[in-house]
């Protein structure tokens, strides 16, 4: 059975869409996934589940918008996708150095048109800011010198200018989930 990394969209952050870790684990295995293992309380979880990515994605995101009444964005990796997406950080230097600093932003699909106009306008608005970002297939990496909390590389700005679902983490969180998937 394929391992999976589950990341889900804005639970748990900011005041919204509360799914405890330990409802989110029931609600993984109900689905009849094994070996569920959450990580921090933002929507991340490994396990094993027969099917495509596709297929448990939507068994995933149908389960937990039954469970919390309101959609919540589903994106899925395998182990491989994910080291890719470690492998080709182009921010690996930054992320050693402080890998808080240091976000994959994750997309449920590769832009359909380029967005580098647009990234370029937010760093280019915000020049106080040293924000810097690539965008790589279906992964944005973000290096934030000044912190995440004042970026402009907002979730919804995000989806609007990349055509598609976003969900970003640490680069901390994205080697822990990485090494949680290795089975």
């Amino acid at each position: 059975m394929p391992t999976y990394v589950v990341l889900l969209r804005a639970v748990n952050v900011g005041g919204t869409g509360k799914l405890p870790m330990a409802d989110f684990r029931k609600l993984l295995e109900k689905l009849g996934f094994t070996k569920v293992e959450t990580y921090i309380h933002s929507g991340n979880a490994v396990f094993d589940a027969p099917g495509s990515a596709a297929v448990v994605a939507r068994a995933v995101a149908a389960a937990i918008e039954k469970h919390m009444g309101a959609p919540v964005g589903v994106l899925i990796r395998t182990r491989a996708e994910l080291a890719r997406a470690i492998a080709a950080n182009p921010f690996a230097a930054e992320a050693a150095a402080d890998g808080a600093r240091v976000h994959a932003v994750f997309l449920s699909a590769p832009p359909v048109t380029d967005a580098s106009a647009a990234l370029d306008r937010i760093v280019a608005q915000y020049p106080a800011r040293r924000d810097r970002w690539h965008l790589a297939d279906d992964t944005l990496y973000l290096h934030l010198p000044d912190g995440a909390a004042e970026t402009k590389f907002t979730a919804k700005t995000l989806d609007r200018l990349l055509a598609a679902t976003t969900t970003a983490r640490n680069w901390k969180t994205v080697l822990k989930l990485h090494e949680m998937s290795a089975r």
